[in-house]
């Protein structure tokens, strides 16, 4: 299911929730809402409001956190091919095989990741592109510098495409899901309750009614926006492609 879908379904059971909770408070006897019943329930439910919040809270930090490495991951690896293409260059006409060919990883990796096309997917692990970077590697490595400088400029140019190897398997094992599904349900069970525990007591009329699925919509729509951070290459918040694709530009000068 999208993000939106499931964010739909939260707004569905929390609200439903409130609404139990007004059915339940007509039918039951004004003996059994009264100031004591108010202050126990009260105090009942806002241990499980701060543990929602607590629990909400380590979710945004671990989606928010998750998001940004693997956004750093991608600013890393497009600065790695730069300094690569820079150190190539600098090499000389001896080297211009293995920048033609660092040119088309990268034009890969930007299609890998920021696809053009509804029906097309982001794929992480394409092993065609990380075969296109050996394929780089191993151009470098045809390399015969007659000296000293030539020779640091080839190491360091092993060094750069290691490097992007390296930040590119970094970013394959990132891209398992970093929002545990136990804790999402947890947390939209305590909500429920909360919302059920409102409606008990809230007058039963439209305002309230409103305001109720007004404060529904508003935490579901913050726990969508939370899983909408996790396929990090597509849906509403997603990472920005702008580093490869400046990558791409340097390299086509």
């Amino acid at each position: 299911m999208s993000p939106l879908a499931i964010g739909l379904v939260i707004l569905l059971i929390v609200f439903s929730g409130a609404v139990l909770g007004m059915l339940v408070g007509r039918r039951l006897p004004s003996d059994q809402l009264g100031g004591e019943t108010k202050t126990v329930i009260t105090a009942a439910t806002a241990v499980v409001g701060t543990m929602s919040a607590l629990m909400l809270g380590l979710l945004i930090s671990n989606a928010s956190s998750a998001f940004s490495t693997r956004d750093a991951e991608v600013t890393r690896i497009s600065a790695d091919i730069i300094r690569l293409d820079h150190l190539l260059r600098r090499y000389g006409p001896g080297a211009d095989a293995a920048r033609v060919a660092l040119r088309r990883y990268t034009a890969m990796k930007f299609d890998d990741l920021f696809p053009q096309g509804r029906n097309k997917k982001p794929n992480v692990d394409n092993p065609a592109t990380y075969k296109m970077l050996e394929h780089v590697e191993d151009m470098i490595l045809t390399l015969r510098p007659g000296d000293d400088r030539r020779r640091w400029l080839m190491g360091e140019a092993l060094r750069s495409a290691a490097e992007v190897g390296q930040n590119r398997w970094l970013l394959v094992q990132q891209n398992a899901s970093f929002i545990p599904v136990p804790i999402l349900i947890l947390i939209v069970f305590w909500l429920t309750i909360l919302f059920a525990s409102f409606g008990l007591f809230a007058p039963k009329n439209l305002t309230a009614t409103l305001a109720l699925g007004l404060c529904a919509a508003a935490v579901s729509g913050g726990i969508t926006m939370v899983l909408a951070m996790e396929p990090p290459f597509e849906g509403i918040v997603r990472i920005s492609s702008v580093p490869i694709h400046h990558a791409l530009e340097v390299l086509g000068r």
